[in-house]
């Protein structure tokens, strides 16, 4: 494990991933955004794909032996209440053929619960406690996967409490917990969802179609575990039933609720007065441009370097220009030597501040409307603008 030169450490949360590389001058981050991810699934995965194959190359990451370790805002855990038991032979311990049973059953429907498609789950031992740990397949290998098609092995997907207090990753990657990971190859191997993965048996009342559509519901375990489709479908058709028995119901209320209104006789006009309210409308300020305003940042101190081909050589002076006017003078342009995604992205370092980010993001739209904000951490003060065909 780990043989190759310059291990890469991956780092998972719930809002994007760190990299850790020797390497490196610092630890690079890649943001998940709304038009790529949503409740850790892939929406656009050939844009998710062309990103973080730019990400890889921007950065510089070069291909190696990779360990991915799971922050615990992405995982599903929970401790099991009834252990498995072995037999023993040569002690003469009986296996408990119930308590296996219960064991079983516990896992099954905590692998159900779990709302995707494909998972992986493993039961790990940690003391006296059992515990079963699953995440999103699609999300944890499909970002692997990238760097796998980049020269790198995937070699272990841990998940973040293993290391205890010996690593603090509420504060994501870093130094400290890169060098801990990296010492401490027992833990990869003991909390590795990549072996001994938990198999997910289908639903009783789905046997029979199973039988029918000869699906096989024994999984590879490299292929993670996958859940029936056809549950999914049918808990989909039951709610459209009920959704339509609800519409009927509300639509019969209503024919039978309306009434025809009577006309007011003259005579109980002054009776039955109606009081009319006063509406007061309210004016909204209508908002104007302002200005950037960045007193605290030095534009003479920002560095911006435009990436293009040479078939963008007229946005790229164009762009240049509305930069110049914004009042920034040390800027770059340079073809670029590796090939150009569809969707045009724009990196920011991290110590731009986000009043600059928000208005030089405003005004790059104008010239290119489609572009994706992405951040490294380099503590210089640096802005990278790759032109994409769109």
């Amino acid at each position: 494990m780990l043989s190759k030169n310059h291990p890469i450490i991956l780092f998972i949360d719930r809002f994007g991933f760190d990299v850790y590389q020797d390497i490196l001058a610092n630890i690079p981050r890649f943001n998940f955004t709304p038009d790529l991810i949503v409740n850790q699934d892939i929406v656009n995965k050939e844009q998710f794909v062309k990103l973080i194959g730019t990400f890889i190359q921007i950065n510089k990451i070069i291909g190696s032996c990779m360990v991915v370790i799971l922050s615990d805002d992405v995982i599903f855990v929970k401790d099991l209440k009834n252990p498995i038991q072995k037999s023993s032979p040569v002690l003469g311990f009986k296996t408990d053929l119930s308590d296996n049973k219960d064991h079983e059953d516990e896992v099954q429907s905590f692998l159900e619960d779990i709302p995707f498609e494909e998972v992986l789950a493993k039961v790990i031992k940690i003391g006296n406690i059992n515990r079963i740990v699953a995440v999103n397949k699609d999300l944890v290998m499909g970002i692997a996967d990238i760097f796998k098609d980049n020269g790198s092995t995937i070699e272990t997907i841990t998940p973040s409490f293993m290391y205890g207090r010996n690593a603090n990753f509420a504060a994501r990657l870093n130094l400290n917990n890169a060098k801990i990971v990296l010492e401490d190859i027992e833990t990869l191997k003991l909390g590795n969802l990549l072996t001994d993965q938990e198999k997910i048996a289908p639903s009783l009342n789905l046997g029979s179609e199973i039988k029918s559509s000869s699906i096989d519901v024994k999984p590879n375990l490299d292929d993670g575990m996958k859940k029936p489709k056809n549950l999914r479908q049918y808990i989909l058709i039951g709610v459209f039933v009920i959704l339509l028995i609800i519409l009927g119901i509300v639509y019969v209320n209503l024919g039978t609720s309306k009434i025809t209104p009577q006309k007011p006789k003259l005579k109980n006009v002054s009776v039955n007065t109606v009081i009319t309210p006063t509406i007061t409308l309210a004016v909204q300020p209508v908002l104007t441009q302002t200005p950037i305003a960045t007193p605290s940042t030095d534009f003479k101190s920002i560095k911006i370097k435009i990436v293009k081909n040479s078939q963008m050589e007229e946005k790229a002076v164009s762009l240049k220009d509305e930069l110049l006017k914004m009042g920034f003078q040390d800027i770059v342009s340079e073809i670029s030597e590796i090939s150009i995604p569809e969707k045009s992205s724009i990196i920011f370092s991290q110590n731009i501040p986000a009043d600059l980010r928000n208005n030089l993001v405003m005004e790059i739209k104008k010239i290119l409307p489609d572009i994706s904000i992405l951040e490294n951490q380099d503590s210089n003060f640096t802005i990278n603008i790759l032109l994409g065909k769109s």
